[in-house]
């Protein structure tokens, strides 16, 4: 099976960095894999063909890890001076160690829990498992909407490949204007605002364009096959797009808790055990979202339906938790 030209390159990294003193090209040759060795039993013409294609192939890639800053070194042969090898000084090569603070640590821990069911999901655990062995700890870095259940979801990863690749999906979606059911998408975008996530496509069934909040879609996302709605050029956002139509909320929480909408907010006193804030929003949902993923350390006291869209989510979680 023929080697895709990224694990070559990769290979041939490898090579020339674990050798102790070079790798001439015929060691190169019949050793990396991703480059064919010149055929057994092979007549003139056709050793003289592998030859030159290998020359290109190995110029090609000499030239483009050079370009990208890896230092591929030529080597003469101190007793025999015309025989050529390469090599690369890990020293040299190495990246050097990356600083990040506990804040941009957290940062891409939630990047990683987007793509925990991507292709390269484990690749990203690993890679921010690495990183964050080797970091300074720190004092814990608040991300207000880390915890939201919109962020760690399969079916994120799968919307965002489904848009790049142009494949219409299949997922169970449920919503309090029609209900749960079997919903058919050709996913054109997908939108985060305040944490939660949304995507926005061509409803087959319905025919015509929709938007789906990923946190109410239940079960896996499964690509149907390719797209054929044409992808408008301005996509439509509705309610989503940015806007100036910005509300005020009351929000009581409690001490200690919901430093996010603390300053974000403005203090409008006490109640009882709770403190007071006024919290300016766009966007219902996402309010309620942040203020439910608190579990209840915040409530919302005005305007009246966002108390109730918590106090309706809150009593439909409890009722699944009791079966």
């Amino acid at each position: 099976m023929p080697v895709e030209k990224s694990q070559r390159l990769l290979n041939l990294i490898i090579g020339l960095s674990s050798t102790r003193h070079r790798l001439t090209r015929d060691q190169i040759r019949d050793t990396i894999e991703g480059y064919e060795p010149l055929p057994h039993g092979a007549s003139e013409d056709e050793v003289r063909k592998a030859e030159a294609s290998f020359e290109r192939m190995f110029e090609r890639d000499k030239k483009e890890l050079r370009d990208l800053g890896v230092p591929v070194e030529t080597v003469e042969d101190p007793v025999h001076g015309d025989e050529i090898g390469y090599r690369i000084r890990p020293a040299e090569a190495a990246m050097p160690a990356l600083d990040l603070t506990a804040a941009e640590l957290a940062v891409l821990g939630i990047a990683t829990d987007y793509w925990r069911g991507a292709v390269l999901g484990s690749d990203a655990t690993q890679a921010v498992m690495k990183l964050a062995s080797s970091a300074e700890h720190g004092p814990r870095v608040e991300l207000p909407f880390a915890a939201l259940p919109a962020v760690a979801t399969d079916a994120f990863a799968t919307l965002v490949e489904a848009v790049a690749d142009r494949q219409a999906v299949r997922f169970e979606y449920s919503s309090v204007s029609s209900g749960a059911g079997t919903r058919t998408v050709e996913p054109w975008r997908v939108v985060l605002r305040a944490g939660v996530a949304y995507v926005i496509g061509f409803d087959r069934d319905r025919e015509a364009p929709r938007t789906f909040r990923v946190q109410r879609i239940g079960g896996p996302v499964t690509p149907v096959g390719p797209a054929v709605a044409d992808v408008p050029e301005e996509i439509p956002l509705g309610a989503l797009a940015a806007s100036a139509d910005v509300s005020t909320a009351r929000v009581a929480l409690r001490p200690e808790s919901g430093h996010a909408l603390r300053r974000r907010g403005t203090a409008a006193g006490v109640d009882g055990g709770w403190d007071l804030y006024d919290v300016e929003y766009a966007h219902g949902d996402a309010l309620v979202a942040e203020v439910l993923a608190l579990a209840g350390g915040a409530r919302i006291v005005a305007p009246t339906e966002l108390a109730q869209a918590v106090a309706k989510a809150a009593s439909a979680a409890l009722e699944v938790e009791r079966g």
